[in-house]
């Protein structure tokens, strides 16, 4: 057989294993002749595969329930076979988790916002990936890293991001500490994968994640596939523009942007404003003599508090505003709902009526809207996803 005939055999072979690894990951618990006839592969060639991570210990089978007759086996990936961390750096917080290949957590962490500087941020996350390491049964497959701005999966790199973090090789750098691979990317992005990789199947071909914090994003994942864009910075919906004379957006510096208008540091900033003018009474109670937080404000909110109140609608209805956009753009399945403040029942409502107002077409009826639990673990989550689906599902053979 030629070289260049058996490299083609060996990449087909490769990109089988891969196809069923990730097919029985999504559809589990699956049998052998379902993912033969949805991957359009033979019944030997899935049962060959199959049998090898078996013996690897990475798929646990068990007899279908009784329907008669003789039963197929099921499979499905086993939980303990191996382990990711994942992290998300935030800006109020760090999250770590180290998780099993289904997304369960073994143990959760949060400690302080990472410190600004590149070297200090750098060592004291390599100290707290390093004390979770030391927990896993068996080694770790790697590390995720989720953090805002414009981050290349592929390059290791931060392009645009804290001041003393951009041009850095933050995964490079990681790993040489650590040991074992680290992969880094936008925590928004990082979130998505993670409700895509552990949602069991349950989501359209494409769908967006609508995440509103102190910065806003909505990235898109197509087909499996996490959209990042040409430069890095795909799903940054927080700086395009709605009020062109609005404030000055304290991340980007022009005017106008939604992040400028209605991210959690605008709305702080309108609530302060209101105290310094004698109003927002509830939140004045509240809030005593420190800064108003988003806690706070919510709380405010919840009381009744009309100045309050009046920030929110206005910030959730620019949101509903920028919501409608997207869909309309690119009409995905179904649109994931995530932030601190759609916690209160009152603020998704605002958002789904501002929303509808503006969809097009059977957007209105077709895309689905759907709210996400506020999770602190949702990007750490998501990182540990990204581990699991390059080391473990993709591999590297």
């Amino acid at each position: 057989m030629s070289g260049e005939r058996y490299r083609g055999l060996s990449d087909v072979r490769r990109r089988n294993r891969r196809n069923i690894r990730s097919l029985l990951y999504r559809r589990a618990p699956v049998t052998r002749t379902e993912l033969a006839e949805e991957l359009g592969l033979t019944l030997p060639t899935v049962t060959t595969s199959v049998a090898g991570m078996l013996e690897e210990g990475l798929l646990v089978e068990q007899p279908a329930p009784s329907g008669g007759g003789r039963r197929p086996n099921l499979l499905r990936f086993n939980p303990s076979a191996g382990y990711a961390l994942g992290v998300e750096l935030g800006p109020y917080e760090t999250a770590v988790g180290l998780y099993d290949l289904t997304g369960e957590p073994l143990v959760r962490r949060i400690y302080p916002a990472a410190p600004d500087g590149y070297g200090e941020m750098v060592e004291t996350l390599a100290g707290q990936l390093a004390e979770l390491a030391a927990l896993a049964p068996v080694p770790v497959l790697g590390a995720g890293i989720g953090l805002p701005g414009f981050v290349s999966r592929e390059q290791g790199v931060v392009r645009a991001s804290r001041t003393g973090w951009t041009g850095k090789p933050v995964a490079g750098d990681l790993a040489e500490r650590l040991g074992f691979p680290v992969l880094i990317d936008n925590n928004v992005r990082m979130r998505a994968a993670g409700q895509e990789l552990f949602c069991g199947g349950g989501l359209p071909d494409l769908f967006a994640y609508f995440f509103v914090s102190k910065g806003i994003a909505c990235p898109l994942i197509i087909r499996n596939e996490l959209l990042s864009g040409s430069t890095s910075g795909a799903g940054e919906i927080g700086h395009m523009v709605i009020q062109p004379d609005g404030p000055i957006c304290p991340t980007c510096g022009r005017r106008g942007c939604l992040e400028g208008v209605t991210g959690e540091t605008a709305i702080l900033r309108d609530c302060e404003q209101l105290l310094q003018f004698g109003r927002a009474a509830v939140l004045r109670e509240i809030a005593g003599e420190n800064p108003p937080d988003m806690k706070m404000v919510l709380q405010a909110q919840e009381a009744g508090d009309p100045d309050v109140r009046e920030v929110m609608d206005r910030a959730v209805g620019y949101l509903g505003l920028a919501l409608a956009g997207v869909v309309n753009l690119i009409s995905p399945g179904q649109v994931l709902v995530d932030g601190y403040l759609f916690r209160l029942p009152e603020n998704r409502e605002t958002l789904l009526r501002e929303a509808q107002r503006h969809f097009y077409g059977l957007n209105a009826q077709e895309v689905a809207i759907r709210f996400l639990p506020f999770d602190h673990y949702g990007g750490a989550r998501g990182a540990a996803a990204a581990v699991i689906e390059r080391f473990c599902i993709q591999g590297d053979d």
